[in-house]
């Protein structure tokens, strides 16, 4: 594809995702995107054949500028508490960032954010994105806590898969509550949940 053409569409992602936000997918028209990108319909519809697949391909996008890459690589450095802390922690902030970047604002309202769930509940394609990116960041889990049972770090007899899994869902909960962060003091903060988490898991493994 062109680039010009990649950046067109890239350019209407990023509006109809602030305009799905603002307004919710329901309320969002035609005439919106046509106002904000300064785009015809037929342009629109030459990149989305229909409101879904807009809505889906702006979940997708948002999916894949959340992705890390050289999750495997990285890995395969840990050797310590100390080392995985870091990388693990550098990784998430990187991640949400990106993202909070590209939502284009510093917190979402609760609301607003209801809009994700209703969307990925009523749509197979999005749930199986979001499984797969999960499956990613678990993997990368599983990678850590395999390089660290070779250098002793976990205690014998713990399956590293087991443990990797239940550390990513305890953090859950935090990497969520990111995304109503409103200044960087505050993101601060969540860093030191992360690693509160991280030391309290270790110490009950």
């Amino acid at each position: 594809m062109p680039k010009a053409s990649l950046t067109t569409r890239v350019d209407i992602l990023k509006i109809a995702l602030q305009l799905f936000l603002k307004k919710g997918y329901k309320d969002v028209s035609y005439q919106d995107l046509i106002k904000e990108t300064g785009l015809s319909k037929g342009a629109i519809y030459h990149h989305f054949k229909s409101k879904e697949d807009l809505l889906i391909s702006t979940f997708e996008f948002l999916l894949e500028s959340s992705r890390q890459q050289g999750l495997e690589k990285q890995g395969h450095i840990i050797q310590d508490k100390e080392s995985f802390r870091e990388v693990f922690i550098g990784i998430k902030m990187e991640q949400i960032k990106g993202i909070k970047k590209l939502l284009g604002s510093k917190s979402i309202k609760f609301n607003k954010l209801l809009f994700f769930f209703e969307a990925i509940n009523e749509n197979e394609r999005l749930k199986n994105s979001i499984m797969e990116l999960l499956k990613e960041e678990m993997k990368f889990l599983e990678k850590c806590f395999i390089s660290l049972k070779k250098h002793n770090k976990i205690p014998k007899g713990k399956d590293p898969v087991v443990i990797a899994e239940s550390l990513f869902w305890m953090l859950q909960g935090a990497e969520m509550l990111m995304f109503f962060v409103k200044d960087n003091d505050s993101e601060k903060d969540f860093i030191k949940i992360y690693n509160k988490t991280i030391d309290d898991f270790f110490k009950i493994i």
